[in-house]
């Protein structure tokens, strides 16, 4: 159907004369005037029918003609080409009917160049003939710029779609019928993240338009009971959460990812269990189910119910050849169900410190099972330790080489639910002291500190691919989305650094240690080493990658608090690493202990294109897998915390 523009509404008097109607009742002025009768108004909202036949007829005719007319390119013709100033190429000659080329219009050929005669044979110079419009000459046309909408559109689904996350958005942007509200948070998205990294001009504005747009549709969605039960609804709903993290240009931003958490929530149960039918509403389903429980494990919340609950019936609905593969990843997702809900019970004082004791140790045990089973388990979730040539892109020179996604993610979910787990067994250590000697409590915190220094170790390994910086065998398909998912491990990597370093610490004093220094010292060393190396990636996400919200958790880890409070827990007195002076010199605008500036190495890439690091197995110094035993040991067997009296024993899997 060819578009002739939008139809007038003007009467038929004005429009035969291409007049502006004035469109007044119950006659237009200009038929007043004239005093002539007026036809009335056109309804532009009617369907309008054209007759088309003869102007279909007559371009089929022209191109008749000019498929019959062969051209023929074996003449030397100079004088019948020009050169165009504008764009130094050579086109068709002007062969306007009546009129003869002037001097200045022919381009004199030097010795050996040859052109290419585009006229047609003996008739095509007769100026006689009629003027074939196809052969007017014109300027080549310029290269066509590519819309807001589609270089917005076009970004995202290159950085936020892989084959293992968001494919399903492919097949639905393709669709007749795409979802309004789900477009504009894709372009939302797209836009703020090319923004962040290439500073496009007017991206930040052109984005923050597009998330207002999305809101205010997905807003009316949710009032209609039949469009807020969709996967459209859900998906959008979890994209502007993207947003937020994306842009984290205020305060404001961490609460309102958290709202779009708590929106998330009421729409999941709203779905019920009929969202399982579908292969999409089951993995939009567990990967909601995540960021949740994050939410909840952050803020101390209860953890809804129905989402463990309904766990029976999503396995059910689940093929069987992709449940043996999902399997340790639901696992994990119930014992973090439980340790938020552990949580929120010792938060607002529902169970006593002993018995808050005996359900971590027993959580601990669980980990520590669920690590043992998913390497025996499929080989999707096993993973090599690569030794590797120095790189600032690599902590210590050892990188974990994962089979494949979700692998890093999810075995860094496990290493930040165990640190979690160690400051929680430490916190009802010392309220429950009075139970154990001083050596036994030594042991303890000797203990939980390893664990949490091996949980470091390793989600600074597991870095590299995550980034987009290993062999592509190794690498992420989707950096953005596995850099979103490694903000939450590396901060917790930079707590436990931190912790080594010491409250009243000064990095800069640990930073200038002699070159031989004692044991307290070199430990000091290494952990700001380690602290450094953290925030350089953090800043890196930030920076390269486009996810803004990783810069505020830096700024957190350098004692920004009262920049960033709202990244801190609701209804918290604090943690562990803001106690005792530090925030006291932060609170009274006294110097205060802070990171020495990162080296530029540190924070960006030197290669370009985030190029590898090494080139495979070969390029590794050693490569050998993981044992399962080694997981088991954690350097040694950790404390019974269900007893009084503490038992060092070694762990052997159930």
């Amino acid at each position: 159907m060819v578009f002739r523009g939008k139809p007038s509404a003007g009467c038929e008097s004005c429009r035969k004369a291409k007049k502006r109607c004035t469109l007044e009742q119950p006659a237009c002025a200009r038929c007043v005037k004239l005093k002539k009768p007026c036809s009335g108004y056109r309804d532009t909202t009617q369907l309008q029918i054209q007759d088309e036949t003869e102007e279909v007829r007559a371009r089929a005719n022209r191109q008749r003609v000019r498929q019959a007319t062969p051209l023929n390119y074996s003449r030397i013709a100079p004088s019948s080409a020009r050169k165009d100033a504008s764009i130094g190429v050579l086109t068709p000659a002007l062969t306007h009917a009546g009129s003869a080329s002037s001097s200045d219009d022919i381009y004199d050929l030097s010795v050996g160049e040859h052109v290419i005669d585009f006229s047609v044979d003996e008739t095509a110079n007769d100026f006689n003939q009629p003027e074939d419009p196809s052969w007017s000459l014109a300027p080549l046309p310029k290269p066509i710029k590519p819309s807001a909408d589609d270089v917005a559109s076009t970004y995202f689904f290159k950085e936020f779609t892989s084959p293992y996350h968001w494919n399903y958005l492919r097949g639905w942007a393709s669709s007749n019928h795409f979802d309004p509200c789900l477009d504009l948070a894709i372009r939302a998205c797209g836009m703020a993240a090319l923004y962040n990294v290439e500073n496009v001009v007017m991206g930040s504005q052109y984005a923050r338009r597009m998330y207002v747009d999305a809101l205010g549709l997905l807003n009316t969605a949710l009032r209609d009971p039949q469009k807020c039960r969709t996967d459209e609804s859900l998906i959008a709903v979890a994209m502007l959460g993207y947003f937020e993290n994306l842009t984290c240009d205020s305060r404001e931003s961490i609460q309102s990812w958290k709202a779009h958490m708590a929106g998330a929530t009421q729409l999941l149960k709203l779905r019920g269990q009929a969202q399982f039918k579908t292969d999409t509403g089951r993995l939009i389903f567990r990967e909601t189910r995540g960021n949740i429980l994050i939410h909840c494990i952050w803020d101390d919340l209860d953890p809804p119910d129905f989402m463990w609950e309904w766990q029976e019936e999503l396995a059910r609905q689940t093929p069987a050849w992709y449940a043996g593969i999902i399997e340790p990843a639901d696992e994990l997702t119930r014992i973090s169900f439980i340790f938020a809900k552990f949580r929120a019970n010792i938060a607002k004082g529902r169970i006593t410190d002993q018995a808050g004791a005996e359900v971590c140790a027993d959580i601990d045990r669980q980990m520590i099972q669920w690590s043992v089973n998913a390497m025996n388990g499929h080989p999707i979730w096993q993973y090599y330790d690569l030794e590797v040539p120095d790189s600032p892109h690599v902590w210590n020179g050892m990188v974990h080489a994962y089979a494949q996604t979700p692998a890093p993610s999810v075995w860094n979910t496990y290493r930040a639910i165990r640190i979690l787990v160690t400051r929680s067994q430490e916190m009802l250590c010392r309220r429950l002291q009075a139970r154990f000697t001083d050596t036994e409590r030594k042991e303890q915190t000797a203990y939980f500190r390893r664990v949490r220094r091996q949980m470091t170790d390793e989600v600074c390994a597991g870095v590299p691919s995550m980034l987009g910086h290993a062999h592509p065998a190794f690498n992420s398909p989707c950096t953005l989305v596995s850099a979103y998912g490694l903000i939450w491990p590396l901060f917790f990597a930079g707590t436990c650094a931190l912790e080594r370093i010491g409250p009243t610490a000064s990095w800069e004093i640990a930073a200038t240690l002699s070159s031989q220094p004692h044991a307290g010292q070199q430990k000091t060393s290494a952990a700001a080493a380690q602290l450094a190396w953290v925030l350089g990636r953090l800043e890196y996400i930030s920076r390269m990658v486009g996810l803004r919200w990783a810069e505020g958790i830096a700024a957190v880890l350098r004692g920004d608090f009262r920049l960033h409070m709202d990244l801190s827990p609701e209804n918290s007195d604090g943690v562990v690493w803001d106690q005792g002076l530090h925030v006291a010199q932060c609170e009274s605008g006294l110097p205060h202990p802070r990171t020495l500036e990162i080296e530029s190495s540190a924070t960006k890439d030197p290669q370009p294109g985030k190029g590898p690091i090494w080139t495979g197995e070969k390029g590794g110094t050693s490569i050998r897998p993981v044992e399962p035993l080694e997981i088991r040991e954690l350097l040694d067997a950790g404390p019974n915390m269900m007893r009084s009296r503490v038992e060092l024993r070694k762990l052997t899997p159930t």
